[in-house]
């Protein structure tokens, strides 16, 4: 069940657009025309959608990038009909991991690989912290 992503700026050039674009396909959306994006890709049927590492990274690099750019969002969407989770137990699903390559961490072959490189969004990715730190005392 997909989750579809579309957005719309008021002044964004091809440079921010490129960037979007490629950031999104990295994380396994598929650009389904202009502005719009689906995960998954209507090619993957998986169990569970991996909302750890697939969606939740992909939204929270868009909102970075509009504050960062102060780029003028005019309208975005977001539906989903979805359903996902983690069983341990049952195999199903997918826990969240860090982004550096000795984990696994999938990331796709975007269609212009050029505009967001992989270690960018690896280091971002792993790079994001709580800001609680320290456990509890005792």
């Amino acid at each position: 069940m997909p989750v579809v992503f579309s957005y719309d700026f008021d002044g964004a050039d091809s440079w921010h657009l490129n960037k979007l674009q490629c950031m999104l396909e990295r994380l396994g959306w598929e650009r389904v025309g202009g502005t719009a994006y689906r995960y998954p890709p209507l090619s993957n049927t998986p169990a569970t959608e991996d909302w750890f590492n697939r969606v939740v990274p992909a939204l929270m690099l868009f909102r970075a990038h509009v504050l960062a750019h102060s780029l003028q969002l005019s309208k975005f969407s977001l539906d989903i009909q979805t359903s996902t989770g983690l069983n341990v137990a049952a195999t199903v699903g997918v826990a969240p991991i860090h982004a550096n390559p000795a984990t696994g961490f999938p990331l796709d072959t975007p269609t212009n690989p050029s505009h967001f490189g992989v270690s960018n969004l690896r280091n971002w990715i792993d790079s994001i912290t709580t800001p609680y730190p320290d456990a509890p005392p005792p």
